[in-house]
């Protein structure tokens, strides 16, 4: 999940000169030319320095060509990492910037393990493939527990990860949620709720960007309870995948931007797996794999106690869990979403 780390990042309403005043349409093509203030332009949070007008004018014909990209996040840690508008980079003609040195170092050594490819135009689904993809989600729906999935005003997970973490996840459901994570001198909770979104890091209170609390909707989406009652919006889109594995049939759900591969067992509608494109150890792209195994009955639901990742193929014990304790629709200490004093 998200963490402090992107709160290093200057503030969007800050109006930045980056790359040290370099003029951006000669960095792009490998030379260090300053910037005269003379010849500027302001896009989103900086304001680009040319050496001349015919630069700025080339700047102003295609500005996506030779701004920063990735919206000025760390091109190694991809968002909600902010990025350093002074610690640059330039591959392919496009300028990036950096949220520290080694994430500098790293990408310039490897760039294509940190930077998402263009994806194939996808061909449309066949009406079929929608109509067996929602009866493969509604079928999985009932094996989770029909309509108390629905009916679900919290639920709190308390989770073992390796030997020395602890995990929380707590959602009150529609919009607020805890995450902590506990380790041997280290404490991390991120809060959002509709008033405000922060994080507390051993005990001291950081405010959360636009761009972390985002991040951390987004890859709230993977999990299954949140996944499958979001069936209902109109952001949310599904069909069967061609794939096939044993008695095992795909289905592709697309919701908010996030976009995955779930594992339906068909004769009893039980998911047993997801796979999506995402980020692994250090930060590289790679295939996430997610098993669900070890259901057992919770209050009228049907939920996975054992949850095992890989990331391309190898073991990912960031994302692997056994579940200690599911609670839902407890009673909810409204402490747990007050920000507290520093």
């Amino acid at each position: 999940m998200a963490t402090a780390q992107a709160q290093n990042a200057p503030s969007k309403t800050e109006t930045l000169i980056p790359l040290e005043g370099l003029d951006p349409v000669m960095l792009s093509q490998g030379k260090e030319v300053q910037g005269d203030m003379k010849f500027s332009v302001k896009r989103g949070q900086f304001q680009y320095l040319f050496a001349n007008a015919e630069n700025k004018a080339t700047f102003e014909k295609d500005p996506a060509r030779y701004e920063i990209q990735l919206e000025g996040h760390c091109a190694r840690m991809g968002p909600p990492t902010g990025g350093n508008p002074d610690l640059y980079a330039v591959y392919n003609g496009r300028i990036y910037i950096f949220g520290s040195e080694e994430c500098q170092t790293l990408f310039k050594a490897t760039p294509e393990k940190y930077l998402e490819t263009p994806a194939p135009p996808k061909t449309p689904p066949t009406p079929e493939m929608v109509k067996l993809g929602q009866a493969l989600i509604a079928k999985a729906v009932e094996s989770l527990g029909g309509s108390k999935l629905d009916q679900l005003v919290s639920i709190e997970r308390k989770d073992v990860k390796g030997s020395d973490a602890k995990t929380t996840l707590l959602l009150q459901f529609p919009d607020m949620l805890r995450q902590e994570t506990v380790r041997p001198n280290f404490n991390l909770a991120s809060v959002v709720t509709p008033a405000e979104s922060f994080f507390v890091f051993n005990n001291r209170v950081n405010p959360m960007s636009d761009d972390n609390r985002i991040a951390i909707f987004k890859e709230l989406n993977r999990e299954l309870v949140v996944l499958l009652r979001a069936r209902t919006r109109p952001d949310f889109n599904v069909a069967a995948n061609s794939k096939t594995e044993g008695a095992t049939a795909y289905v592709d759900v697309e919701l908010s931007g996030f976009t995955t591969t779930l594992g339906i067992d068909p004769a009893t509608g039980r998911v047993v797996s997801q796979t999506y494109h995402g980020r692994g150890p250090g930060a590289v792209l790679g295939d996430i794999a997610i098993n669900y195994s070890d259901y057992r009955a919770v209050d009228g639901l049907s939920l996975p106690f054992k949850i095992t990742a890989t990331f391309d193929g190898q073991p990912f014990p960031a994302l692997t869990a056994t579940v200690e304790t599911i609670t839902l629709n407890g009673q909810i200490d409204a402490s747990n979403f007050k920000k507290p004093k520093s």
